[in-house]
């Protein structure tokens, strides 16, 4: 923009250098291995906002700090799934029907992933064959990430409004107006999710095949 830096006069224009953004440098003699302080070990630190594409997804919860949050998968988790119903798109059932899993009943964010691990641990089965929603998001290698899970229940309320039809910048997750599962377990044979198309959100067969949109935590 513009701002200067000249430390010989000690006047700074540009407060603090923020890791990751880009700044023109015009230097009196030549320059090697130039990097900001602390970067090559690690101890930067960079704030993030709602939207931004970092860590293997898109941005959609953050703590206090703005350092550490949560990221969706840029797509929805479908090749491969099975469509029993006709549909028309792929999807996964929850699993489990029948049954309570032990442990899967976070709703609150940040209890996703244990959810997740909860169901796979207690082996759930399909009801038409195929892995079970919390077991493809488990499974999901993406953009060099291998700890992505199945949403809890309002880590996924939370992706339609931070990034999905209702977000303050439109549906910037690419989501579709369909339901997707969450990992939070209602009863033996419901378990929660969100209607993307205008935020419904409730409970449904754990046996029905519902999109899923993996997530993880940076």
């Amino acid at each position: 923009d513009g701002n200067p830096y000249l430390p010989e006069y000690g006047y700074n224009g540009l407060e603090n250098l923020e890791y990751a953004r880009g700044y023109q440098l015009k230097l009196t003699e030549e320059m090697h291995g130039f990097s900001f302080c602390g970067v090559e070990g690690g101890n930067y630190s960079r704030t993030y906002e709602i939207g931004d594409l970092a860590h293997g997804g898109i941005v959609f919860y953050l703590d206090e700090t703005g350092q550490h949050g949560l990221v969706a998968a840029l797509e929805d988790l479908t090749e491969g799934a099975a469509d029993p119903y006709g549909w028309g798109y792929n999807g996964y059932e929850w699993g489990c029907y029948g049954e309570s899993v032990n442990g899967a009943d976070g709703q609150a964010i940040g209890t996703g992933y244990q959810n997740t691990i909860d169901i796979v641990s207690q082996g759930c089965a399909t009801q038409n064959g195929g892995v079970t929603a919390a077991q493809a998001a488990l499974n999901a290698e993406i953009n060099g990430y291998s700890d992505w899970h199945l949403p809890s229940y309002n880590e996924l309320l939370e992706m339609y409004y931070a990034i999905g039809f209702d977000g303050p910048k439109g549906n910037v997750g690419g989501f579709v107006g369909d339901w997707y599962f969450s990992s939070s377990e209602m009863n033996n044979d419901v378990a929660y999710y969100v209607y993307f198309a205008d935020g419904y959100d409730g409970g449904n067969n754990k046996r029905n095949t519902y999109r899923v949109r993996a997530i993880r935590a940076f």
